[in-house]
């Protein structure tokens, strides 16, 4: 199993710096989001974006990394949002061919909530089901699978968050199974699947193994998206690698736990911290093995 973590939480420094230090710290891979697609200035929506892509990859296999797993836009601020809906596709069908020049295999494609999600879950599952198949054509022709994620949503009238789309794992399940291609999976969020009330191992075990090909791993104290080492909260890794293990789960252990790092100021900072998480990543893959 490959320890991956988001080139994001280094990310302050330059998208190369942060490959280094990823690799430096002794990461075997990089999640890259991809999140800059939705800036006007951004290279990766520019003409020059494969030359810049290419110096990525060569800086990757200079410091003996790879890229497993991406990060897609996730949302477009337009005033029109049928011109909103329009432009995401647009730049998520970029950033698969991206992930296909990278080499990534699994792209992290969030779902779109389509209005309020509470009371229209028939409405947003079929606009969810015309997006994904709008981009299942350009996955299969590259070769990056696209991963559904788990959300969540603020309640601001009591003022906590609740579950959103996927956050039940049998919708979740729904998902990937009314899109029926392999080139179509789940990536369980288990920090969003405790926002939404529900337990991550409780997740896994229904997603199954067959479905459940992505992680996006860190803990939380239930309350707030706190993105943070695992173990530093109130979530039971104990049950969640024995979860895991359970389901033969095949794919990489990939960290996202970017919050972590943000009160980490400096390059030297930022080294320690992500020599710790990745300690404590390879720790949870060993708790993985031996309840195999």
């Amino acid at each position: 199993m490959f320890l991956s973590q988001t080139h994001a939480c280094a990310s302050r420094f330059g998208d190369t710096k942060a490959i280094e230090m990823l690799a430096k710290a002794g990461f075997d891979a990089i999640d890259y989001s991809m999140a800059n697609l939705g800036k006007p200035n951004s290279v990766l929506a520019s003409d020059e974006y494969k030359k810049y892509v290419a110096e990525l990859c060569e800086t990757a296999k200079r410091n003996n990394v790879f890229f497993n797993q991406g990060h897609a836009l996730t949302y477009i601020y337009n005033d029109d949002p049928d011109t909103a809906h329009k432009l995401l596709i647009e730049r998520n069908i970029r950033a698969i061919e991206i992930a296909g020049l990278m080499g990534i295999k699994f792209l992290v494609v969030h779902p779109i909530e389509s209005g309020s999600y509470i009371g229209n879950e028939e409405y947003v599952f079929e606009k969810n089901m015309e997006y994904y198949k709008a981009l299942l054509p350009y996955a299969e022709d590259t070769g990056v699978k696209i991963a559904c994620e788990n959300m969540w949503c603020g309640d601001k009238k009591r003022g906590v968050v609740r579950g959103s789309i996927c956050s039940n794992p049998y919708e979740h399940a729904c998902y990937v199974d009314e899109i029926n291609s392999d080139m179509f999976v789940a990536c369980l969020d288990v920090g969003h699947s405790s926002l939404a009330g529900r337990e991550a191992q409780d997740c896994i075990r229904i997603l199954g193994g067959k479905r459940l090909q992505a992680l996006h791993i860190h803990d939380n104290d239930y309350k707030d998206d706190m993105h943070s080492l695992p173990g530093l909260s109130e979530m039971n890794w104990d049950e969640i690698t024995k979860a895991l293990a359970d389901i033969n789960y095949q794919g990489d252990f990939t960290l996202e736990t970017d919050h972590f790092f943000d009160s980490l100021c400096t390059e030297e900072e930022t080294e320690a911290g992500l020599k710790l998480s990745e300690l404590i990543g390879r720790k949870m893959i060993k708790k993985i093995e031996s309840y195999k």
